[in-house]
């Protein structure tokens, strides 16, 4: 059989249908996926010792004629031991071995020598090899590669599969950097190869978002504005009840200098929670207005879009602008023509046929849409694109997921904001010592207070769920209103809850909820937040639910409650103890969880990094976007580019436009 890149692996020798199915588990379904399945481990034999060399736990590769060989135990617990001039070899379930190693044969081992239960010194499952009575022992023979497994295939299996394919013709035609990866002589190798897989993956993905950034250059926007001058400006900041920080305001310049440009706005605007993005979004979306264009601006989730319309809809109405909430598909052709600005959730996107002339597009919490939700909106035309998170992004973030989008960050809060005091407390089975006498003041002093849980339902015996919190708490608060609010709630129902909310200005309440409350719930008379559970958050979810309080001018508290042991989630929460800038935040949550878990890629239609380490690997990432980018900047890929681009990224390139 001819075994090209594209050949099926169920076809390769020595796959079976169980094989098959564990290799797809693990995204391996062609030669060439086996081939780029990277090893996660080595071991390189050292040179031929001898016996009186032995140190426990120092790596030695021996070479001895075997003395006597010796199998004991019972099926399922049996032993197999070589006993060599000084010392043993142990293989645990080596029945198999009676047939390979007898007494008398040359064995060459390599492995760790440790001490048995009784003191002596031996070998357990090292690498060996069966020599012939005249062959020189070769210790590279005896180099090993792990590779990541799944039940139903064993790292050999694979180190099989990919022998086959570089001992086959199609191994001949392949880089050294792949050969190299799987059949290394020496760490060197590795490192080299590695090197080169690294800065190829970061290369391709900078080329292909820098090919996005490009063909969108060469369409002309739906809308473009003209630039205000110095009095439009100043008016038209004079629709807001508040005066733009130094942050805001530049970056409003930053975004009207877009809407004004020959190319569409392709924008993320970042920014801790309650530093005024909506504000510059709602600036930006007068501007488009001015200039006979329609906004839409797009939420997660009803409660949020509700919360966005009653923010701005003041701003819009001083302005002259018509705006419209649209969250159950209510609204006719007629009326998507004659509004300015509509604000919704993704009903928007099955009702987006009639717009008049779509200007611009806001996305508020985009990592929450996937592309092709964002694709509907820029199937339109070509409006520009703001899209914003209340999430900070980490730098080697921003030039891979959004790396063909311009960046705007407003890091300064609006003044009178006092920072958050943030607590982690052992909860112990029942709310005591701080939390409790902080949450009594509180809500003596007219303030309210949010209680998120990790769940509606408990999975385990140690997770609180919202119904057994809400009756605690309403126990534990008699004189206070204690209301519950979660997904899985009628529409109405959450509609009301939000607005009892919202309304609770100098009245003590307690909201109990999931994370529904993460975005889209604003209330500065809110000073409590209490994070049942904390260690099961993530630090990005935990700063954006701390986010929810401190948005008023009286200090503000956030209670951790957790009794974890573990390393990972206590780290953590003391993270969240040292500071409340969301930057550092997302700084440290990249480097504990990696980048797989704070922000899929496939939302971005870009494919995982195989390779590649966002954090260890800024210096190289650096090196690629300016090598990516200079190469569209000199004119038309060279074919084997372009060829290599299309194979890793396919239809991709185009679904990303929406970013």
């Amino acid at each position: 059989m001819t075994i090209t890149l594209t050949t099926p692996v169920k076809e390769l020798r020595g796959v079976g249908p169980s094989k098959s199915a564990a290799l797809a588990r693990l995204g391996i379904k062609t030669v060439d996926d086996l081939l780029h399945h990277y090893p996660s481990g080595y071991y390189f034999a050292p040179p031929v010792g001898s016996s009186d060399d032995l140190e426990i736990d120092k790596p030695i590769t021996l070479y001895s004629k075997v003395e006597r060989v010796q199998y004991t135990g019972f099926t399922g617990n049996t032993r197999f031991v070589a006993h060599l001039a000084g010392y043993d070899v142990t293989w645990f379930n080596g029945g198999y071995l009676r047939e390979v190693i007898f007494s008398g044969s040359y064995l060459m081992i390599s492995g760790v020598p440790e001490h048995d239960k009784f003191g002596f010194t031996g070998f357990f499952h090292p690498a060996f090899k069966v020599l012939k009575p005249d062959e020189t022992p070769n210790p590279a023979d005896l180099n090993t590669v792990t590779y990541p497994v799944t039940s139903g295939i064993t790292s050999k299996d694979i180190t099989r599969l990919v022998r086959q394919v570089l001992d086959s013709s199609v191994g001949q035609d392949l880089p050294f950097s792949i050969y190299d990866i799987h059949h290394p002589d020496c760490q060197m190798d590795v490192d080299n190869a590695r090197l080169v897989l690294k800065h190829d993956e970061l290369f391709y993905m900078q080329l292909a978002l820098a090919v996005r950034q490009a063909r969108r250059e060469q369409v002309p926007p739906n809308v473009r504005c003209l630039v205000p001058n110095p009095a439009q400006v100043d008016k038209t900041l004079g629709y807001f009840p508040f005066e733009f920080t130094d942050d805001q305001y530049d970056v409003m310049w930053e975004v009207v200098f877009d809407l004004c440009a020959p190319r569409a706005m392709n924008r993320l605007l970042q920014g801790d929670v309650g530093c005024g993005k909506t504000a510059v979004a709602a600036y930006a979306a007068i501007v488009t207005a001015f200039n006979g264009g329609q906004t839409a601006i797009l939420c997660p989730t009803e409660i949020l879009a509700r919360q966005h319309y009653e923010t701005v809809k003041g701003y819009f109405e001083r302005a002259g602008v018509r705006c419209c909430l649209m969250v159950s598909g209510q609204m006719s052709a007629r009326d998507y023509y004659n509004v300015d600005i509509v604000v919704g959730t993704t009903a928007i996107l099955t009702e987006c046929a009639h717009w008049r002339n779509l200007g611009l597009v806001i996305i508020d919490e985009q990592h929450k849409f996937g592309v092709e939700q964002r694709a509907a909106l820029r199937r339109h035309g070509n409006p520009h694109c703001l899209v914003m998170t209340a999430t900070p992004i980490p730098r080697t973030m921003a030039m891979t997921v959004f790396g063909d989008l311009d960046v705007s960050t407003i890091k300064t809060m609006p003044p009178g904001r006092v920072p958050v005091i943030t607590k982690w407390c052992s909860r112990d089975g029942k709310l005591t010592g701080v939390a409790m006498a902080t949450i009594v003041n509180e809500l003596s002093a007219g303030h309210q207070v949010y209680v998120v849980c990790p769940r509606i339902e408990a999975l385990d015996d140690e997770m609180r769920a919202v119904e057994e919190v809400w009756r605690e708490y309403h126990e534990l608060f008699p004189d206070a209103q204690v209301v519950a609010l979660h997904g899985q709630m009628p529409s109405w129902v959450k509609t009301d809850v939000s607005r009892w909310w919202a309304e609770s200005y100098g009245k003590g309440r307690i909201l109990v909820s999931t994370t529904v409350v993460e975005v889209g719930v604003d209330n500065p008379n809110a000073t409590v937040m209490v994070i049942e559970g904390a260690e099961r958050f993530g630090l990005a979810q935990l700063h954006q639910l701390r986010g929810r309080v401190g948005r008023g001018k009286d200090q503000s508290y956030c209670f951790l409650l957790s009794d974890t042991d573990s390393t990972e989630a206590r780290a953590r929460l003391k993270a969240m103890e040292r500071t409340n800038d969301g930057f550092e935040i997302a700084e440290a949550d990249l480097r504990q969880r990696g980048p797989g878990d704070l922000l899929s890629t496939k939302q971005h239609g870009l494919p995982d990094l195989r390779i590649a380490d966002l954090v260890e690997d800024y210096d190289l990432l650096v090196e690629a976007r300016r090598e990516a980018r200079a190469m569209v900047a000199e004119g038309p890929l060279p074919a084997s580019v372009q060829a290599e681009l299309e194979k890793r990224f396919g239809s991709n390139l185009l679904l990303g436009d929406a970013a």
